[in-house]
C-alpha cells in the first residue's frame, strides 16, 4: 500500500487509530466508534485485511479485530500516532 492509499482516506485512519487505541475490537463496537457506517467500516476492513495491517480473530460467532503488530508498518503507525499525540499544541 502506498502511503497517500492510506491516508487519503479519512474512514481507513479513524479504524486505525480506534484498533490503536482500543487494540481489539468487534465490528459493533469499531462501527460505533468510527461513527461510520457497517458497510463503509467492512469496505476498509477488507482493505485493510488484504494489506496484513489488519487481522482477524473469531471467537464463536465473535470477529475481534486488531492491528497485526508482527507487520513493521503497523509498529511505525504506532509510533509515528504516539509521537504526534506528545507534541505541543498551538
Amino acid at each position: 500500500m502506498r502511503l497517500e492509499e492510506f491516508l487519503s482516506r479519512p474512514g481507513r485512519l479513524r479504524i486505525v487509530l480506534a484498533l490503536l487505541e482500543h487494540g481489539s475490537l468487534n465490528i459493533t463496537r469499531l462501527v460505533r466508534l468510527v461513527r461510520l457506517s457497517h458497510k463503509a467500516v467492512e469496505k476498509h476492513l477488507r482493505f485493510l485485511t488484504c494489506y496484513g495491517l489488519v487481522r482477524e480473530h473469531r471467537l464463536g460467532r465473535v470477529r475481534l479485530l486488531s492491528l497485526d503488530m508482527d507487520k513493521p508498518e503497523a509498529r511505525l503507525l504506532r509510533a509515528f500516532v504516539r509521537e504526534w499525540r506528545s507534541l505541543p499544541r498551538a
